[in-house]
């Protein structure tokens, strides 16, 4: 039977909610109301993560009203509903950085939970030159405004199959849909769809590492294989990766 709650290593409680489709829309374009004296402690955390790597682009991204308050994060009907609003990634980093206080949003973004054939979950290594050097977790990636339609609706799910195909070469449509869930974990909120290929773990590999090598600009240093939680490491994984590593393979 699937966990529905899960407690990490260290204690960090996550919970599972299957859910079949998404709703969000997008109600703030111009960004999260920030005030000076925060604004400047922003740049200055920025102009620091610029100095340990200058590869760091400020673009924008992605965030949701939290739970409890007018268009907040709520599960209707088996639909994950939610507004969404714009914030730049200096913010996003300095909010990170700080333990997430809760200024009334949440960190929301998709995960693509690649199963093989022998029952194997591959994660993705982040590479040194990304905001999460080391980092090992499900592929997927904030939203951004490139998943916003015209009318407004933000397009999380399709934004799965994106992050999927450009950090592994690999399609949502080559793969069995198992289930999509909404994971929570404190400020952070993954949707997340498991997808079941048809091939090995060791096929995957290679066809993840392949498509690696031919990358631009790769986001992911290699793939991780994962047989069992106990594969994984709680101080490079975030809490509700490995609750979903718990959630499909047990521990």
């Amino acid at each position: 039977m699937y966990l529905t709650e899960w407690t990490s290593p260290i204690g960090t409680p996550v919970s599972f909610t299957p859910i079949r489709d998404v709703a969000m829309r997008l109600v703030a374009r111009g960004g999260w109301p920030v005030d000076p004296d925060l604004a400047a402690r922003i740049e200055r955390h920025w102009q620091g993560e610029l100095a340990r790597n200058p590869s760091l682009w400020n673009g924008r991204v992605l965030g949701t009203v939290a739970p409890g308050l007018p268009g907040g994060v709520r599960i209707e009907d088996g639909v994950f509903r939610a507004d969404a609003v714009e914030f730049s990634f200096a913010t996003h980093l300095a909010w990170r950085a700080w333990g997430y206080p809760d200024i009334g949003i949440r960190n929301v973004f998709g995960s693509a939970v690649i199963e093989s054939a022998d029952g194997a979950l591959l994660f993705g290594l982040m590479g040194d030159w990304t905001s999460n050097p080391g980092r090992i977790y499900p592929p997927g990636g904030s939203l951004e405004p490139r998943d916003v339609a015209a009318d407004g609706t933000v397009d999380l799910i399709g934004s799965i199959a994106l992050e999927l195909a450009e950090e592994t070469g690999l399609a949502v449509g080559d793969a069995e849909v198992v289930e999509t869930i909404a994971v929570f974990d404190g400020p952070r909120i993954s949707v997340a769809q498991r997808l079941r290929f048809a091939e090995s773990a060791e096929a995957l590999v290679a066809r993840i590492r392949a498509d690696l090598v031919r990358q631009a600009h790769r986001e992911l240093e290699d793939v991780v294989v994962v047989r069992g939680v106990a594969d994984l490491d709680p101080a490079r994984v975030p809490a509700y990766a490995l609750a979903i590593a718990g959630r499909v393979l047990g521990g």
